[in-house]
């Protein structure tokens, strides 16, 4: 048995408790465990260990992180499709005794309570990859997030099909184009109040509101700079009460 583990270091949408207890937990299989920091970011550098990972054939592939969705998305992206036969198991909705149950792993709650945090909660400070992965099994590729974006996060390819050809270039915490899609076919996996746009199996509602996709019609009547601009300054409060700086004597 081959388990990879996403410890989703930089974004809060799996409990502390969950990851903690399974990744203690791993210690005690007798298969190869890898873990990364975070699947997204790993994804993004096309990372040789998940091609290697999706294309091992010596015994069953489980993958430990969020949404199969997105998981499977971010697979596509690296250029490591997950083979059918692999089993994603989400840490977002499922608490760490179903988790190990389906691992056929024991729990381990004294070593969940005092073993240390393996990588650090401080993000870092150039790139935290937030960006969208494409569902290949919903994308028509009919163009409407490359033509939406701001950014040029999107592009098409030599066949014409729609590509994340930048995602470094994706504003932090911006899922616009998640909300036009038609098809519902754009997810990202940090977006922190689940439905479709983080992952699960649904599809967003014509004409919803915030959190879901609105009508073209809609959005293109907003200032999209202003609405960015206060998505960024609510991230950047977000981030300095979970990591406060300390003070500068010399200020004072």
């Amino acid at each position: 048995m081959t388990i990879l583990y996403c410890h989703c270091a930089y974004a809060d949408v799996i409990p502390d408790d969950t990851k903690r207890a399974v990744q203690a937990a791993l210690a005690t299989s007798d298969g190869r465990v890898e873990i990364v920091a975070d699947l997204c970011e790993r994804a993004a550098a096309r990372d040789p260990l998940l091609a290697e990972i999706a294309s091992a054939d010596d015994g069953p592939l489980h993958v430990v992180a969020c949404y199969p969705r997105a998981v499977r998305g971010l697979f596509a992206f690296a250029g490591a499709p997950l083979p059918g036969s692999a089993t994603v198991h989400n840490m977002r909705t499922d608490d760490a005794a179903t988790i190990l149950a389906r691992l056929g792993l024991p729990a381990r709650p004294e070593a969940a309570a005092t073993d240390p945090e393996s990588f650090p909660a401080k993000a870092p400070e150039d790139w935290i990859a937030w960006y969208p992965v494409l569902d290949e099994d919903r994308c028509v590729h009919c163009g409407q997030c490359m033509e939406f974006c701001l950014f040029g996060t999107y592009e098409r390819d030599a066949e014409g099909r729609i590509r994340v050809a930048n995602p470094a270039a994706c504003k932090l915490h911006c899922p616009a184009c998640a909300r036009v899609c038609p098809k519902s076919a754009i997810i990202f996996p940090k977006f922190p109040d689940g439905g479709p746009i983080a992952g699960t199996e649904g599809t967003l509602e014509s004409g919803a509101e915030d959190g879901m996709r609105g009508d073209l019609a809609r959005l293109g009547k907003e200032d999209v700079y202003d609405v960015l601009r206060q998505r960024a300054a609510r991230a950047r409060e977000a981030a300095r009460a979970k990591h406060p700086q300390p003070k500068d004597p010399a200020a004072e």
